[in-house]
């Protein structure tokens, strides 16, 4: 089962290292990315788009489904169809666990803005909360990959 320890996941995020990123390294070299490229796609997805939205940790998760179930070629409707029930899986599965899919839900902070990213690490948002959404994120991939 993939897992983060809490003391590695906060050292990511002094490091600069958002939790899509934690998220889709995890997972890189099963679903065929090469982890330095895949970092750098998951990179924008961090603190809900940078704009409080859908947490990064889920969509970091998305990234990983898409390149497993991910369909590239037209007509293709059998592997859309599989990726999307992966995805509802997924998105319902975590929303059970944690209530919402909205980083600025879970944050309690609206992450777009800097003063508010400054303020969720000053009162221990982030380094409190957010290992165990990476975490959550990661249990459910290794529940639902096949």
């Amino acid at each position: 089962m993939s897992s983060i320890s809490k003391e590695e996941i906060q050292a990511g995020f002094m490091d600069g290292i958002h939790c899509s990123m934690q998220v889709v390294r995890e997972w890189a070299e099963d679903v065929g990315l090469d982890e330095k490229n895949a970092m750098r796609i998951a990179a924008p997805f961090g603190g809900g788009c940078c704009a409080g939205e859908v947490c990064g940790c889920v969509t970091g998760a998305l990234i990983v489904i898409g390149a497993r179930y991910g369909h590239c070629q037209p007509k293709d409707f059998q592997a859309n169809a599989a990726m999307q029930a992966k995805t509802r899986e997924f998105l319902e599965k975590f929303r059970e666990r944690h209530g919402t899919l909205l980083c600025r839900e879970l944050m309690g902070h609206d992450l777009s803005k800097p003063e508010e990213i400054q303020k969720a690490f000053e009162d221990g948002s982030i380094m409190e909360r957010c290992p165990d959404y990476v975490n959550t994120a990661l249990e459910i991939l290794d529940e639902i990959m096949d």
